[in-house]
């Protein structure tokens, strides 16, 4: 197994389980249906890196691990500290942003490209 994607991995799902207990403290129900809506889109990069787990690394894939490292550090406290629907959005798809760049890289690698 692929330690790296095995961490990407539990982030994804550590964060998509952050989100769930955000939904407890949602004001009203389109909050709410926002943070599904951010929940699916954690669920398919979950997928997505579970497909890959058994794939080679690289030094590249690495460092790119790291950055969603720091970027899920900066996510959680995002998380944190956001009041509404759309601070919660803003803070997830900067996190996916850094995400997608991981996951492509890996498929990349897993292509022998």
């Amino acid at each position: 197994m692929n330690n790296d994607l095995k961490e990407l991995h539990d982030r994804l799902i550590a964060q998509h389980e952050a989100l769930f207990t955000k939904m407890d403290i949602a004001p009203d129900d389109e909050t709410m249906e926002i943070i599904l809506t951010e929940m699916r889109e954690l669920r398919h990069r979950i997928d997505l890196v579970q497909g890959l787990l058994f794939r080679e690394t690289t030094n590249a894939l690495k460092t790119s691990i790291q950055k969603v490292n720091d970027a899920d550090s900066d996510l959680t406290a995002a998380l944190k500290s956001a009041d509404t629907a759309a601070a919660v959005v803003k803070s997830i798809s900067k996190f996916l942003a850094v995400v997608d760049k991981a996951i492509d890289l890996a498929k990349m690698v897993a292509a022998g490209a």
